[in-house]
């Protein structure tokens, strides 16, 4: 019996690579651009698996599906995705993690020495002309970068790459997650912190890489950047909301802090108004850590080869809501390829 998939994005998409992965398998791919949580409703009725290329599905919404076992997301992050009322109708939430883990992980690197090196300030200085003293001025302080504590906020696979890539800069690495195994974080020469305080108060560079969802949204706010060293930078490369956004102006702004490289913010696209962006101790990138030719062309792989493995009865290899396995019929377990 022929399978019905429908793709849904906020424009025209593009499937011819994910139904690349699909092939001899009996499906009909309906695509269908969508603006509003109506519209949304419609598009997804007989649904059996739903590909979301960036379509908010809030409860509302899920809770008129009416077939779907699974939402396939294109991409690493799902907070566009009620995952928890995914799971109270049975649903599976599946994202496709770790298409971008190289190029998000060089991205904050990237971020922690052009905020250690002042980068952008001192581009901009030189092609302003400004050479000699009043450079020097501005080059000063600048923080060493061999020897000083990276803290990660999570240790998942982004967190991993992170931490393998600084280790060879020198950088001592520590970690607060209270989901990873010891020896997985020792294996990575990664120390665990006990708390958050704990890892925001021994840190000379932080970067964050949780999920967003309702147990980490605003989880980096006051408490976390006054206990952070005045000489210390954040960086954010997950999602903007994990950071209280005001707090973190506040303490920029106090000098709490010595300064950010954020490629994420709390909306998006963001005011040309928003404060941060007349701060020169503050770098910005527009939501772009993991975009590259390679990884524009794995999401779409990896997003067929999980339509594929549901279409097949199996489990996904990326199931964000695992708690949903108590409602759903017996699948067996993913398999590569």
């Amino acid at each position: 019996m022929t399978s019905k998939v429908v793709m849904i994005s906020r424009m025209d998409s593009d499937s011819d690579l994910i139904e690349t992965q699909m092939e001899g398998l009996d499906y009909e791919l309906e695509v269908h651009p969508v603006s509003s949580e109506g519209e949304a409703i419609e598009a997804l009725k007989g649904a059996e698996i739903i590909i979301n290329a960036g379509v908010p599905l809030p409860r509302e919404v899920i809770e008129e599906i009416d077939q779907a076992a699974a939402i396939v997301s294109m991409g690493h992050g799902f907070n566009h995705i009620d995952h928890e009322a995914a799971t109270d109708q049975g649903i599976m939430v599946v994202n496709s993690a770790g298409f971008c883990t190289e190029e998000v992980s060089n991205h904050a690197i990237l971020m922690l020495l052009a905020c250690a090196k002042k980068l952008t300030l001192m581009n901009e200085m030189v092609k302003a002309g400004k050479w000699g003293a009043e450079t020097r001025d501005a080059i000063l302080p600048m923080v060493p970068i061999d020897g000083q504590t990276l803290g990660l906020v999570a240790l998942g696979n982004i967190g991993r790459a992170v931490a393998r890539k600084a280790n060879v800069f020198g950088l001592d690495v520590i970690a607060y997650d209270p989901y990873v195994a010891p020896w997985i974080a020792k294996e990575y020469r990664v120390r665990l912190a006990p708390s958050l305080e704990a890892l925001a108060s021994e840190s000379d560079f932080i970067s964050v890489h949780a999920p967003l969802n309702n147990q980490t949204r605003g989880l980096i706010g006051e408490a976390f950047f006054k206990a952070m060293k005045p000489t210390a930078f954040i960086i954010n490369t997950c999602r903007g909301p994990v950071i209280d956004e005001a707090a973190m102006i506040d303490a920029l702004n106090a000098r709490e802090i010595a300064g950010a490289g954020l490629d994420v913010f709390e909306e998006e696209p963001t005011s040309p108004n928003n404060p941060l962006f007349k701060m020169d101790n503050v770098i910005v990138t527009p939501h772009s850590a993991g975009t590259s030719d390679r990884s524009r062309v794995a999401s779409q792989l990896q997003i067929g080869q999980e339509t594929s493995r549901l279409l097949r009865g199996m489990l996904p290899m990326s199931l964000v809501n695992p708690e949903v396995r108590h409602k759903i019929e017996g699948r067996p377990m993913a398999l590569n390829g």
